[in-house]
């Protein structure tokens, strides 16, 4: 099973980037295929209007709405992505055999490390992190035979490990930020349309309840965008939590397992 894992992983992590462009690839597939079905459905009508803006104007498809869809669904295959990885780094944590876990296993020689070492070799060359992470820890207790400085390895390593997984989020936190933005962008230009195209003798006039009655529809359709932006990115932020939660506690299992299996199983004495 663990040499399954290996092998599947290694594969994964070959084709990451690949995964990647697939990935944005399906989801601009993706939000064109929703933005045409809403169009065939509801265009034209308030909801419409509402969720995809107006099918009678000049640059339609190009609406803000549009562009927010096609932004969270991006977003979206993002954090597919990360869930797809998060979900591989688990298969060592929960086949993984690398370290002892009797009650009563201690390592009390160097050879017993060494075993430990021929194990997972193998898979840290895939990438993986948790036995990357064992690997790199034996290496300096080789090297200076000192568990205070093995144990700040890997303390070191979880927490550039951290600092990586912040990177990895960097686009899909982009995607966050930039819808809401799209969202108060048409607003703001809605207001402005709506001012602009408000005479202000016909509000003292006859023509009073209808220029009021533009002035107000103008004014609702402005406010449409923000409606959609905060939507769209309130279902964002909360996938991006669950999905960051999961790789942040896959990172925190991994630093356990090695403390509690390897860091307190070594018997400094023995090992001279």
């Amino acid at each position: 099973m663990l040499s399954i894992a290996i092998s599947y992983w290694g594969n994964m992590r070959n084709e990451s980037s690949k995964g990647n462009w697939i990935a944005l690839l399906t989801a601009v597939i993706a939000a064109v295929a929703f933005i045409g079905v809403m169009t065939v459905f509801i265009g034209g009508t308030r909801a419409g209007d509402l969720l995809i803006g107006e099918t009678s104007m000049a640059v339609y498809p190009f609406t803000l709405q549009n562009i927010m869809h096609m932004f969270f669904f991006i977003g979206l295959g993002q954090l597919i992505v990360r869930w797809k990885s998060t979900s591989r780094e688990n298969v060592f944590l929960t086949e993984m055999g690398f370290l002892p876990t009797g009650e009563n296993d201690s390592l009390d020689s160097d050879q017993d490390i060494r075993e430990i070492k021929t194990r997972v070799e193998k898979a840290a060359q895939s990438g993986a992190f948790l036995p990357d992470l064992i690997n790199v820890s034996i290496n300096q207790y080789f090297k200076t035979h000192s568990v205070s400085d093995t144990l700040s390895v890997v303390n070191t390593n979880l927490e550039l490990e951290t600092h990586r997984m912040d990177l990895r989020y960097s686009m899909s936190k982009y995607v966050v930020w930039a819808i809401p933005t799209f969202g108060f962008i048409g607003t703001v230009v809605g207001i402005a349309q709506a001012l602009g195209q408000l005479n202000i003798d016909d509000l003292t006039g006859e023509k009073k309840s209808a220029a009021f009655k533009v002035l107000t529809s103008n004014l609702g359709l402005a406010f449409d965008t923000t409606i959609i932006s905060l939507a769209l990115s309130a279902i964002l932020v909360f996938i991006l939590h669950v999905v960051q939660k999961g790789e942040e506690e896959g990172v925190n299992k991994a630093g356990q397992y090695v403390l509690r299996n390897l860091i307190n199983r070594i018997n400094p004495e023995k090992n001279k």
